[in-house]
């Protein structure tokens, strides 16, 4: 760790000192479940571990720490509380956190003991199906809460000696019943007969045997025993093996010396050499024997240094173990102490507890004999019984407060004595005016009257039952006398009231039989109606028989509950499919919606047609919201169609919308009179464009007019006054700027010269075609026109071999005017008094040659 590290603010829980972590972990709240966790997982501490444990309600985070702490009471402590929550020990539980605590849990005595306890059927069945063995199913059997339980663990019970142990100390009379029912034992059910705990599994065990003598008086006792002894002889016979042999060693060394036969000093030589090889034989003899004793001697030292180090080693051990098993006490110890404060603290705070429950108790208005007596019973014994507090200061005052409360107490109940005490005297008052007002009752006549009267005064009497009892006996018996006298006068009346309750039953049953008929129909509207109709026939219906009410009303209830429950599940049935069917009509709107403003008319209206048809196909909606979704879809194929009927009228109002876009902007490019500011240089006076500019947006007008007008569709008289407005727009841009349409297509003057080119040209055209000969004819004729002709009557020439006619040259003159008609469309704009003047000149000079060329080309007549 840095120097910085140390002055660096840490969590508290990160804290070094575990007693700054303990008391920060008493102070998390106990939704923290993360953190708490993360404490109980991850702290060096077992003392913070524990108390982030009994915080901590997340089962599969205690499980955890249940199965892998190493401190065994914090694993203890995890046990605990999955003990608590599986019993919903704690406020806000839910069923799936019990659950999945008795799934972490695993020791048997605390599934069994969650089994028994719990109060949640499902947690108790999921702990049940967990415990295993056959003593602890027999405890669920005898003591669990919940009968299912019971009778489920007492199921799972094959062991004969554990279903008599439930039969014989059941606490309970359904499994005291079920577990005698399951023996057939004459001997067992005897023995529950003799000394069982449970009165009704007494008396069930001695029907049975009852029943069992009858059967053994009727039917002749058949017995049939046959013994069959078994013999078992099994032979062992021994073994014995016989094959090892301890082999011997033989040493033999002998040294011969060699003999020759050639003289003795050759055998002394022998003999010298012999005695030097038994030499050498001693020496290695004793060598060898020293050598034996060095190693057997380095094997002695060596294994003396194996016996130190072993003995060093286990005095380490032994050490360790001591240093260990002190650590270990000190640990116990520190543990019994601290759960034997934690028991002193939870001990104090059961006592104070208990003390403000009877200090309450006793300063109470209210206080009853019985809670009285019975609360001081519970002082005197704490008082007796005074468990081990934290100190010697807090035993003291709670026993002063308890004395205290035990004299209040004292105090209150003999005065709660004395006052019972005049209360049963006063009560026999009471009770003696009840028994004369009974014995005036055999005066009465109605025996509705005497009914009820004799119901009032039994209720009277209940409220005064409590005098002395010699008296009490004799008065009981009096007024018991006097029902009985006047009870015997009301009899016919209640016969004639239980065949009326009979009948009453009869028409219920027949309602039930009818409802339970009408159960399974799918009329339902029909059948709803009359189930309503018979339930209120059932209201008009009287009291039944006593015992029967809610038996009858739990059947014609469950038939009518079948009918309705099975027709709200159609309806969101019928709902689910209503709104698919609504989902694909709101998107047929949406796209008729998106068609309806469409000019594509022919794909559109077919588009819309499939749109109509593929709405029939589509089963219905909800009848709230029938008529407004198919209005939507109407409207928006009406208007379509709508739109479609008036086609023309929208083509044409387009089109005349397009010349009035064309016009106004051709307005807008005009000089406006009123504007003073200073012209740049390269830009026209009065324009905010240049010249090329200017020129360029002039023409793109023109070319889009041309194509507007091309396209027709406006009337007559409309078209002509957009053609005025567009020529008026377009000479005031030519008159503002000339020089911007100087040299170009658009120059008026250049146009001018054009046209009376063509004009000069076309009348003396027409002038020579009226004339005789064929020169002057083709002398009018252009450059162009006259090559061509050349051509042709050359090529006639040739071919035909003839000279060319006045009929060719006709055809060239036409041929002229075409071209010159061509030629005159392609002219810009000109002045319009000028424009007119010419155009009449070339028209007339045009049609003179028509005329011509029209003359020649009919055939002479013969």
């Amino acid at each position: 760790m840095t120097l910085l590290d140390r002055f660096r603010a840490h969590p508290p829980q990160k804290h070094s000192d575990p007693v700054v972590r303990l008391a920060y972990v008493q102070e998390i709240p106990i939704d923290e479940r993360d953190l708490l966790a993360e404490i109980a997982r991850d702290d060096v501490d077992a003392r913070v571990r524990r108390a982030a444990v009994a915080k901590l309600m997340n089962p599969s985070a205690l499980a955890a720490v249940a199965e892998a702490d190493p401190d065994p009471g914090v694993r203890d402590e995890a046990l605990t509380m999955l003990r608590d929550i599986a019993l919903d020990a704690f406020e806000g539980i839910a069923e799936a956190e019990s659950l999945a605590a008795v799934e972490a849990l695993s020791d048997a005595r605390m599934l069994a003991t969650v089994a028994k306890t719990a109060l949640r059927e499902e947690v108790a069945l999921r702990a049940l199906g967990r415990v295993g063995e056959v003593h602890a199913l027999g405890s669920i059997a005898r003591h669990a809460r919940l009968e299912p339980i019971r009778l489920a663990a007492l199921a799972a019970l094959q062991d004969r000696g554990e279903i008599l142990s439930v039969a014989l100390n059941s606490d309970f009379k359904d499994t005291g019943i079920a577990a005698v029912e399951r023996l057939d034992d004459r001997g067992d059910l005897e023995q529950i007969a003799a000394r069982g705990k449970n009165k009704s599994a007494l008396k069930r065990a001695r029907v049975i045997l009852r029943e069992m003598d009858e059967r053994a008086e009727t039917q002749p006792v058949v017995t049939d025993a046959a013994e069959r002894p078994r013999e078992e002889s099994s032979a062992a016979l021994p073994g014995e093996e016989d094959g090892a042999a301890t082999p011997a060693r033989e040493e033999h060394s002998a040294a011969t010396p060699p003999r020759d036969q050639r003289g003795g000093e050759n055998v002394r030589g022998g003999e010298d050499e012999a005695a030097r090889a038994q030499a050498e034989l001693e020496a290695q003899a004793r060598r060898r024997e020293k050598e034996q004793a060095e190693a057997e001697a380095e094997r002695q030292r060596q294994g003396e240094q194996v016996r130190r180090l072993e003995e060093q080693a286990e005095q380490d051990r032994r050490r360790q173990e001591e240093r260990a098993a002190h650590e270990r006490q000190q640990a116990e110890r520190a543990e019994a102490q601290a759960r034997e404060a934690r028991a002193r603290q939870e001990a104090l705070a059961r006592v104070t507890q208990f003390a403000a429950r009877v200090e309450s108790l006793a300063a109470r208005a209210d206080l009853t004999l019985k809670g009285g007596e019975r609360a001081l019973r519970d002082v005197r014994a704490a008082l007796a019984d005074l468990p081990a507090l934290p100190s010697r200061r807090e035993d003291d005052e709670m026993t002063a407060r308890l004395k205290n409360v035990q004299t209040a107490l004292s105090a209150k109940v003999q005065e709660l004595r004395e006052l019972t005490d005049w209360q049963r005297w006063a009560n026999l008052g009471v009770q003696e005016q009840l028994c004369a007002k009974m014995e005036a009752l055999s005066s009465l006549e109605d025996p509705l009257e005497i009914a009820r009267q004799v119901h009032a005064l039994q209720e009277q009497w209940r409220a005064a039952s409590d005098v002395p009892r010699p008296q009490g006996d004799a008065l009981w018996r009096r007024f018991k006398a006097a029902h009985d006298i006047v009870w015997a006068r009301c009899a016919a009346h209640f016969a004639a009231e239980a065949e009326a309750r009979a009948q009453n039953l009869a028409s219920k049953v027949a309602l039930c039989e009818k409802a339970e008929a009408l159960a399974n129909s799918t009329s339902w509207i029909q059948t709803a109606e009359e189930i309503k109709r018979m339930q209120l026939e059932w209201k008009s219906i009287g009291a039944v028989t006593r015992g029967q009410e809610k038996l009858i009303w739990e059947r014609f209830r469950t038939a009518c509950d079948r009918f309705f429950t099975r027709r709200q599940a159609d309806l969101a049935e019928h709902k689910k499919r209503w709104a698919e069917n609504m989902s694909k009509k709101e998107a047929l709107c949406a796209q008729a919606e998106a068609l309806s403003g469409s000019t594509d008319w022919d794909a559109t209206a077919l588009e819309i047609r499939r749109l109509q048809n593929e709405w029939k196909t589509i089963g219905p909606v909800k009848k709230s919201r029938s008529e407004a979704i198919w209005q939507r879809f109407r409207n928006a194929c009406d208007r379509f169609f709508t739109r479609h009927a008036q086609r023309h009228e929208i083509a044409r109002a387009e089109r005349v919308a397009a010349r009035e876009a064309i016009c106004a902007e051709m307005e807008s490019l005009a000089p406006s009179p009123e504007i003073n500011e200073p012209v740049k240089p390269d830009v026209v006076s009065g324009f905010s464009r240049t010249p090329q500019e200017l020129l360029t947006t002039v023409r793109a007008l023109r070319a889009r007019w041309q194509q507007e007008a091309a396209a027709r569709g406006a009337d007559h008289e409309r078209a002509a006054a957009l053609d005025q407005r567009f020529a008026a727009a377009f000479a005031r841009v030519l008159a503002a700027a000339p020089a911007a349409f100087a040299g170009s297509d658009l120059d008026p003057d250049a146009n001018r010269k054009r046209m009376e080119a063509l004009v000069r040209r076309m009348e003396e055209l027409a002038g020579s075609a009226t004339a005789s000969g064929g020169a002057a004819g083709d002398a009018a004729l252009s450059p162009t026109t006259r090559l061509a002709a050349m051509l042709k009557e050359a090529l006639a020439a040739n071919t035909i071999g003839g000279k060319v006619d006045e009929e060719s040259r006709v055809r060239a003159a036409a041929e002229e005017v075409r071209q010159a008609q061509a030629s005159w469309a392609r002219i810009g704009p000109v002045p319009d008094d000028v424009r007119r003047a010419l155009t009449d000149r070339f028209a007339r000079a045009c049609r003179r040659i028509t005329e011509k060329a029209g003359g020649a080309s009919r055939p002479s007549r013969p």
